[in-house]
């Protein structure tokens, strides 16, 4: 299909959503307070940011950060490859590489750039890949860059994962094989059964590991370590991929391992690494800033957990479905991508800010509301939620049951359920 047909496809459809009321993407926000912000002249208490600390409005990294602008500038001037590494990046290299129970890390200057770089130099076509189906999409874009073999097992299923090594191994016994999982699902939630993937190198030790722990970092484990400490699985993890746009309050990303050969490998063959300009002092010393926060301050983790708690809580009261979710990220699964557009404008109409998720980034007909959950959200913040999502699940009927009932009927076509009961409290059906 050409470009312009590709672009009138996708424009036809922006345009029923819009026409409609409904698109929820690319909202202007005219001013934040991290766990409240004020879009097309509403405040509106923001549920949907990966902020998971409330760092990025902390008056010491916020002041740490403008400093470094009037000491290093706005820019960095080159990549770090040429003009444009700093001191700082090698500081904040040592110290991720410690927070994270490695020798030493490599820092790239997005998240996706991380992914696609290190993926990209590590693998060669005649090593085999296997990945967690719901693996974000930069991992499955750094591995199609490397013409690998890629297969992927049921999402958490470690016993799957075994049987695709093994086959792997077979197939091609002179090729590497890599393992590579999520710490924390972006769009479910979900913890991955990380203890029990590492231990796969009891059967095969030579299996390589790749961690991507972007939502995990500054979440889970000892003072917010990440999973593989979570876990106690450090020593047995090859690579540790982390983002500084989630709990670290920035930009950027990093690369984390114990063989210092390879990571030098990388630091001179990544691709996004050496053709990118660098990351910017003022992000690299708010990264620093956070993890002289969080190495003082591990309270703000455990708050943080207390607040996803009450909330996941709060959603299963209400008769939410959330499916298996561990962590800050709390799914609520709607169904139809229209729903969820129309659930969400709904949202923002009574003072609530969360976004769709719909295909790809989630299977089809399990489009869902990405919530999510920081350390700051405040108690009457979290009342207001629960309050405004009860009743708009009544209304949407999107609950559990709701779904349950309407199920009923569409398999048999002349009963419909009545929102009423009967003196015992047993739901009524009226037949049509």
């Amino acid at each position: 299909m050409r470009l312009s047909k590709r672009c009138e496809h996708f424009n036809a459809l922006h345009a029923e959503i819009a026409s409609q009321g409904i698109n929820p993407y690319f909202r202007p926000t005219a001013k934040t307070w991290g766990s409240e912000v004020e879009v097309a002249g509403k405040r509106l208490v923001m549920i949907g940011s990966n902020d998971y600390l409330g760092l990025s409005h902390d008056p010491r990294v916020m002041d740490a950060s403008a400093k470094a602008v009037y000491a290093w500038g706005t820019g960095p001037g080159g990549s770090r490859f040429l003009s444009g590494n700093m001191v700082l990046h090698q500081l904040l290299e040592e110290r991720l590489a410690a927070f994270v129970g490695k020798k030493g890390a490599v820092v790239h200057v997005t998240g996706f750039s991380t992914n696609l770089g290190a993926l990209g130099c590590l693998i060669t076509p005649a090593d085999t890949v296997l990945c967690d189906r719901e693996g974000h999409a930069s991992i499955f874009e750094g591995i199609k860059s490397t013409r690998a073999r890629i297969s992927t097992f049921a999402h958490n299923d470690v016993q799957n994962a075994a049987k695709k090594i093994a086959e792997a191994k077979r197939a091609r016994p002179d090729g590497d094989v890599f393992l590579i999982t999520e710490g924390v699902f972006s769009m479910s939630g979900d913890v991955a059964a990380f203890g029990e993937l590492a231990a796969l190198k009891d059967e095969f030790p030579d299996i390589i590991i790749y961690l991507d722990d972007a939502h995990g970092l500054g979440v889970l484990g000892p003072g917010g370590r990440g999973t593989a400490l979570h876990f106690d699985a450090a020593a047995r993890t090859d690579f540790i991929m982390g983002t500084f746009s989630k709990a670290m309050a920035s930009i950027g990303g990093f690369i984390a391992a114990d063989d210092e050969g390879v990571l030098r490998y990388l630091r001179y063959q990544s691709r996004t690494q050496i053709f990118s300009a660098a990351l910017p002092a003022a992000n690299t010393t708010a990264v620093l800033t956070c993890l002289d926060i969080l190495e003082k301050e591990p309270e703000r983790v455990t708050r943080l957990h207390q607040v996803t708690n009450r909330m996941r809580e709060g959603y299963k009261a209400i008769g939410l479905r959330i499916g298996q979710s561990a962590s800050p990220i709390i799914p609520i699964i709607i169904g139809s991508d229209e729903k969820a557009f129309q659930f969400s404008q709904a949202l923002f109409e009574n003072g609530v800010f969360a976004l769709p998720a719909i295909y790809p980034a989630v299977p089809r007909g399990q489009a869902l509301i990405r919530t999510a959950y920081m350390s700051t959200h405040e108690d009457r913040q979290m009342d207001f939620v629960l309050e405004v999502l009860d009743r708009l699940a009544r209304q949407f009927r999107i609950r559990a049951q709701d779904v349950e009932e309407d199920e009923i009927r569409a398999a048999q076509p002349n009963m419909t359920p009545d929102a009423t009961a009967d003196g015992a409290g047993r739901a009524k059906l009226s037949y049509l």
